[in-house]
């Protein structure tokens, strides 16, 4: 089994699904579905890892309040490491309300407990490789120390991967720093249109390996992804068709599934379509064990 070090934001997501409009102002709208999820970027990616067979270690901050608790006992009981999670004293966890419609959805988020702090002491001791999930989402990784871990698991032989998101912030100088660190970079393809500058995806993929990242997976939804690496022509893995009953988390459980392939011996297409089967599991479930379920039938 593979040990990872998984750093990056802890949000509890409140999911109301079935909604075919947003509501106005002032009105209230009755959603048909719902479920509270211990998740964001490094829980999800977590839980997804934790399914697949590897061994977890999460990193991130939450608070003391019951959310929090709810948080960390779920993530223990499906066997992520949560020993190096720091409570903040009089802090909420970070929540969003996520908003599904039949082909979108919205979020709003407060980021409390993950707002300030440095980051935990952590090193490459005992891990075969460090995720940095949800950079964006994370205030206490813009900075240096960020890009020190990085560079030690790097030097050290440590495979690094890295997914920024997408939330307000000042967070892209340090997504800029990591890159030379990354031995995969994740980006769904509006994410990597930004961080590139590039409208074409193909562009896009091999303008941010050649500002650092030894490769660079662009998930693009029910087209699969675009695997580029700087050795060879980018290279298309499609995925196959599925009716999307909720696609939160599914960027992540994706990552999970591509971290998990590769140190099963896949190389980066054949862990690509790993990764595709595990998106797919997720978008086809809604509540989040029934994901989690799916992605592990696919290790057996």
């Amino acid at each position: 089994m593979t040990d990872v070090l998984v750093l990056g934001d802890a949000i509890v997501d409140a999911v109301f699904a079935g909604l075919d409009r947003y509501p106005d102002r002032g009105e209230e709208l009755v959603a048909p579905s719902f479920e509270l999820r211990p998740g964001g970027s490094a829980g999800y990616a977590s839980l997804g890892l934790a399914a697949l067979g590897s061994r977890p270690a999460a990193v991130t901050y939450v608070g003391d309040d019951v959310l929090s608790t709810h948080w960390r006992t779920f993530l223990d009981a499906r066997g992520v490491d949560t020993s190096r999670v720091v409570e903040q004293p009089d802090a909420t966890v970070s929540v969003a309300a996520g908003f599904l419609f039949e082909s979108d959805r919205s979020f709003v988020t407060h980021r409390g407990a993950m707002t300030d702090g440095a980051i935990p002491a952590v090193t490459p001791d005992g891990f075969d490789a460090l995720f940095v999930a949800g950079l964006s989402q994370a205030p206490y990784l813009w900075g240096d120390d960020a890009v020190a871990i990085a560079r030690e698991f790097s030097a050290r032989g440590r495979p690094v991967f890295l997914d920024t998101n997408w939330s307000p912030g000042d967070w892209l100088s340090t997504a800029e720093a990591l890159l030379p660190h990354v031995d995969t970079l994740f980006a769904n393809d509006a994410e990597a249109r930004r961080l590139s500058g590039c409208d074409d995806l193909v562009a896009a993929a091999e303008t941010l390996v050649a500002d650092g990242a030894d490769a660079c997976v662009v998930k693009a939804g029910d087209r699969g992804c675009l695997v580029a690496d700087g050795q060879s022509e980018a290279t298309w893995v499609e995925t196959e068709p599925a009716a999307s009953v909720d696609a939160c988390g599914a960027g992540d459980f994706f990552d999970a599934g591509f971290i998990h392939a590769r140190f099963a011996g896949a190389d980066r297409p054949a862990a690509a379509a790993v990764a595709n089967r595990c998106a797919r599991a997720a978008i086809t479930n809604f509540e989040l064990r029934a994901k989690l379920d799916a992605i592990a039938d696919l290790s057996e």
